[in-house]
């Protein structure tokens, strides 16, 4: 019995008996070091007291159920100390119902509370962070669609500007020559009004009005005005045609396509930028191409491929004139006679597409970003950085195929498309 008492007195955790009108009536001095009151203090009130108002319910809860025998394992709720602070605690008890006495041990678990607490701040935190990268990762791909609208709005805008000049000549010449086929209709209507009020009865007056005229040239002329007209508009009708073949618009799914007819809409958009300018010459396209088969692809996303490829070719030879000009390189050089090559193959069941330029080419630590979204080496207001990205993505996603550069600094560019000549639709 006396070890019994020295256990009791000397225990580290907080050790009481409690009777059932919820008086302590017995306790060690953990609870004194623990709770800063006296034991004889906290053996004044009802221990119900010192409970926090939040926790008062649920241990009086607790209290009848111990009242009928069972025992209370892992409850906790928080206990005031003398200077007005609050502890957690963590309580065992087990009644003995025929003393009518709750006997328990509980241990002081504040800092453990404390740790639970930073801890459900910081996962609030965290899910918090996390909801807002979420957030900004649905802005930055929605910023991300819209540049590629902007890519492609830009894209068309180069054609529009590059063929207003192919489309401002033929209705220049059309609208010329609708002007003299005005005044010889007017002439001719005057020489039938003659003829009309005088019988058809040939008078020296009729006859001055068709020397007058020269009849005869006109005759033969007027046929050649409206041909020319015709030529006129069957010229914007193919400048036309070829910006509906490039951009298909009408053409969302994926059809079997000349891939030839593709580029070379391409660059007949392109014709204006490839032309000689002062201070830069002409840019010479030569074409070698296969003998392609049709191939399976989504047509109006292979022109844009074209499009970026040939538009960068074109930026990078007009880039090493200036650089030429700027340097004073008046010797004759590889720039002086740019061109771009355009090579077509079958390969394995691949289309091979090669887009080379004679241009300055691009450095190795360049060429590891190209197809990097946003990665541009184009002065602000040039580019955004997502041709080659957008390309990227059109070969090797829509189309399970390659596109990669081939460069060395000095020497020129290639770009490199292959595509497999069926697509598995199903993938």
């Amino acid at each position: 019995m006396q070890q019994s008492e020295e256990f009791f007195q000397i225990s580290l955790e907080m050790l009481c008996i409690a009777d059932g009108d919820g008086y302590f009536q017995q306790l060690n001095p953990a609870w004194e070091e623990t709770l800063g009151w006296s034991l004889s203090e906290l053996k004044a009130s009802p221990f119900i007291e010192f409970v926090h108002p939040d926790d008062r319910l649920d241990t009086l809860a607790e209290v009848q159920k111990m009242s009928v025998g069972a025992d209370s394992i892992s409850f906790t709720n928080r206990y005031r100390c003398k200077d007005g602070s609050y502890k957690w605690l963590l309580w065992k008890s087990k009644t003995v119902l025929n003393k009518n006495l709750i006997y328990a041990v509980a241990r002081d678990i504040s800092d453990l509370k404390q740790t639970q607490e930073t801890l459900h701040q910081t996962a609030q935190t965290a899910t918090k962070q996390a909801q807002q990268l979420e957030e900004i990762i649905r802005e930055l791909k929605e910023t991300q669609s819209q540049l590629i609208q902007t890519e492609k709005m830009s894209s068309l805008g180069q054609l529009v500007a590059g063929i207003a000049h192919e489309i401002n000549n033929p209705v220049n010449f059309i609208h010329g020559n609708i002007t003299h086929a005005s005044e010889y209709t007017q002439d001719l209507l005057r020489l039938l009004q003659l003829y009309q009020q005088h019988h058809s009865t040939t008078v020296p007056e009729i006859e001055q009005e068709i020397e007058a005229i020269d009849l005869e040239f006109v005759s033969q002329d007027l046929p050649k005005l409206l041909n020319s007209m015709k030529m006129g508009t069957e010229r914007i009708r193919q400048i036309v045609l070829s910006l509906r073949n490039f951009s298909r618009l009408d053409e969302a799914e994926m059809k079997a396509v000349d891939i030839h007819e593709g580029i070379d809409n391409t660059l007949l958009l392109l014709q204006q930028q490839l032309k000689a300018k002062p201070g830069h010459p002409e840019i010479q396209v030569i074409k070698e191409y296969g003998n392609l088969p049709l191939v399976e692809c989504y047509a109006g996303q292979l022109n844009q491929v074209f499009m970026n490829l040939l538009t960068n070719a074109i930026d990078a030879l007009k880039e090493s004139l200036v650089i030429d000009h700027l340097s004073l390189n008046f010797q004759q050089s590889i720039n002086d006679h740019p061109q771009i090559i355009i090579r077509t193959s079958v390969k394995n069941n691949d289309v091979i597409i090669r887009i080379a330029d004679n241009g300055p080419g691009i450095k190795e630590e360049v060429q590891k970003h190209l197809f990097d979204p946003f990665f541009t080496t184009k002065p602000i207001g040039k580019g955004t950085g997502m041709g080659l990205s957008i390309s990227y993505k059109i070969v090797v996603e829509k189309h399970q195929g390659k596109l990669y550069c081939i460069s060395v600094p000095g020497q020129g560019s290639e770009f490199v498309v292959s595509i497999p000549l069926q697509q598995n639709i199903g993938t």
